[in-house]
C-alpha cells in the first residue's frame, strides 16, 4: 500500500528531478539567445526607440499596452546604439526575470506545502512548460508582469501561512507594480481579492488588512494615473489600453492553445487535474483555488494568446507536482519526470534548429546599412524596422479588415492610405505587405525590388546616389 504523501515526500530522493530542471534552463537559454524574434519583441524595442525619438505613446505613434516597459528599454538602447546587440541584451534581461519566475514559484511551493521535494517538481515542470518559456524569454511587457505578479503571491501566502509581519504590503505593492508594465494584471488582482475575501470570511484575513493592502496597491499606481491626468493624456490611456482591445476582431478559442500545450505537456495537465483534488483533500486549497481562477481568466479574452497563460501556469505546476506526489509510486514518479522531461526537450531543440533568430538579424541589418537614421521605413508587419521613421501613426497591425487599423477605423474616421503615405513620405526601403498592388505606379516609378530580399523595394534615386 502507498504511504500517505506527508510521510512519503520526506523520502523522496529528486535528484534526477533537479538535474532535468537544469538541463531545461539550459535550453531555454540556448533558446534566449538563439532562436527567433517574435513580431511583439521588434514592437517593444521600436515602441521605445520611438520614445527615445520624443515621440508620446498613444499620441505619436499606436500602441495599446501599457508603457512602463518601453521606457525601461529606452536606456538600454541609448547606451548600446541602434544595434541588434540590443535584442540580445534585451533577451538576457528576460532570461533573468524567467529565473526569478522559477526561484518565486519555488519559494511559493515551499511555504504552501512546506517541503522542497514539491518545489523541486514544481520548477522543473515549469522550465519544461512549452508555452511558459516560449513566452517568458521574450522582450515583452508580460514577463516582469508576471514575475511581480509572481512576488504579490509570494509575499501575500508568506504572510497567510508563515505569518510574516507586513509581507502582505509588499504584496500589494509588488501588484502594483505588475499593473504598471502591463493591464493583464487585473486577472492577478481580481484572483488575490478573490481569495482574500474568502480568508475574510473564515477570519484568517482582517477587515483592516484586506483595506490597507488595496490602499497600498492604490498608491503604488497612483502616480502614473496622476501624471496622466495632469498631461490630459488619461483618456488616450483608457481608450488605447481597453476600449480598443475589447474591440479587436481576432476571436479564437482559449482550448485551441490548451491543446497545443497538451500535446507537448500532458503530464503537466493530466497531473494539475489530479493535483486538484488532492490539493482540496489535503493541503493547498488556497494554490488550487487562485491556479483555477486565473486559468479560467483566459476565457474572458476574445484572443487568449499563449502569453495569457503565464500567470496561471507556475501555480498549476504546483498543483500537478503535489498531485504526482500523491498519486505515484516513487518508481513510477522517475519514470513519470524523465518523461515529461524528454517530450517538451524535443520541441525546444527542434525550435533552436528550425527557428533561428540569424537570418532575421541579417535582414535587420542590412535595412540599417541600406539606410539613415533620417529615413523613412514602411515595415507593415514589424519584421525588420527598429530604429527607423514611419510612415503613419499605424505603424504597424495594419492588416486589411483586421487589427489596430482596421478596429480603430470602426470606432472612429481615420484615412488610411499607403501610396499615399509613400508619395508623401518618400521611404528609402518599403516592404510589400499589406500593399495590395505593389505595381501601383507611384512605386513602379519610384522603387526597385531588392536582389537581397524578394519583400523589399528599395527607392530608385537611393540606388544612383549609392
Amino acid at each position: 500500500m502507498k504511504k500517505p504523501v506527508d510521510e512519503q515526500v520526506i523520502q523522496i530522493d529528486t535528484r534526477y528531478a533537479v538535474i532535468l530542471f537544469y538541463a531545461s534552463v539550459f535550453m531555454v537559454f540556448l533558446i534566449a539567445i538563439f532562436r527567433d524574434f517574435d513580431r511583439d519583441e521588434l514592437e517593444a524595442v521600436h515602441s521605445a526607440w520611438k520614445l527615445l525619438q520624443g515621440e508620446s505613446i498613444y499620441k505619436d505613434f499606436f500602441q495599446h499596452h501599457h508603457a512602463f516597459l518601453y521606457h525601461l528599454i529606452s536606456p538600454v538602447i541609448d547606451l548600446f546604439g541602434e544595434d541588434v546587440i540590443v535584442l540580445y541584451v534585451l533577451r538576457l534581461i528576460n532570461f533573468s526575470c524567467f529565473l526569478g519566475m522559477l526561484w518565486c514559484t519555488f519559494q511559493i511551493m515551499e511555504v504552501v506545502f512546506q517541503n522542497k521535494q514539491t518545489s523541486w517538481l514544481s520548477v522543473f515542470l515549469l522550465a519544461s512548460t512549452v508555452i511558459f518559456v516560449e513566452k517568458a524569454i521574450e522582450i515583452r511587457p508580460d514577463v516582469p508582469q508576471i514575475l511581480f505578479g509572481l512576488f504579490a503571491i509570494l509575499f501575500l501566502f508568506r504572510h497567510v501561512y508563515g505569518r510574516e509581519q507586513w509581507t502582505h504590503l509588499l504584496s500589494a505593492f509588488c501588484l502594483g507594480v505588475s499593473f504598471l508594465f502591463l493591464q493583464k494584471a487585473i486577472f492577478i488582482v481580481a484572483g488575490l481579492g478573490a481569495l482574500q475575501l474568502i480568508w475574510h470570511f473564515e477570519s484568517r484575513f482582517s477587515l483592516k488588512k484586506l483595506i490597507t493592502y488595496w490602499l497600498i496597491f492604490g498608491i503604488t499606481i497612483s502616480p502614473y494615473f496622476i501624471l496622466l491626468i495632469s498631461e490630459q493624456e488619461f483618456e488616450n490611456y483608457v481608450f488605447w489600453n481597453w476600449i480598443i482591445n475589447m474591440h479587436f476582431d481576432d476571436a479564437f478559442s482559449p482550448f485551441k492553445v490548451i491543446l497545443n500545450s497538451f500535446y507537448y505537456n500532458h503530464i503537466l495537465w493530466v497531473f494539475f487535474l489530479l493535483g486538484i483534488i488532492n490539493c482540496f483533500k489535503n493541503t493547498g486549497r488556497d494554490l488550487s483555488i487562485l491556479s483555477l481562477l486565473l486559468l479560467g481568466s483566459v476565457f474572458l479574452v476574445q484572443a487568449p494568446y499563449r502569453q495569457y497563460f503565464m500567470s496561471a501556469l507556475p501555480l498549476m505546476c504546483g498543483v500537478a507536482a503535489y498531485g504526482m506526489l500523491n498519486v505515484l509510486s516513487l518508481k513510477r514518479l522517475k519514470l513519470v519526470v524523465i518523461l515529461a522531461f524528454i517530450v517538451p526537450a524535443v520541441f525546444l531543440v527542434r525550435t533552436l534548429i528550425v527557428y533561428p533568430n540569424a537570418p532575421q538579424v541579417a535582414k535587420i541589418n542590412w535595412v540599417l546599412n541600406h539606410t539613415e537614421p533620417t529615413d523613412f521605413v514602411y515595415d507593415g508587419n514589424i519584421d525588420f524596422n527598429i530604429f527607423r521613421k514611419d510612415l503613419d501613426f499605424f505603424w504597424y497591425s495594419v492588416a486589411p479588415g483586421k487589427g489596430g487599423l482596421a478596429t480603430y477605423q470602426k470606432l472612429k474616421p481615420y484615412t488610411y492610405d499607403i501610396y499615399v503615405l509613400i508619395e508623401e513620405c518618400s521611404p528609402r526601403l518599403i516592404s510589400n505587405k499589406f500593399i495590395e498592388d505593389i505595381n501601383h505606379p507611384i512605386i513602379k516609378e519610384q522603387y526597385k525590388k531588392s536582389s537581397e530580399y524578394d519583400d523589399l523595394y528599395i527607392r530608385k534615386s537611393t540606388l544612383l546616389l549609392d
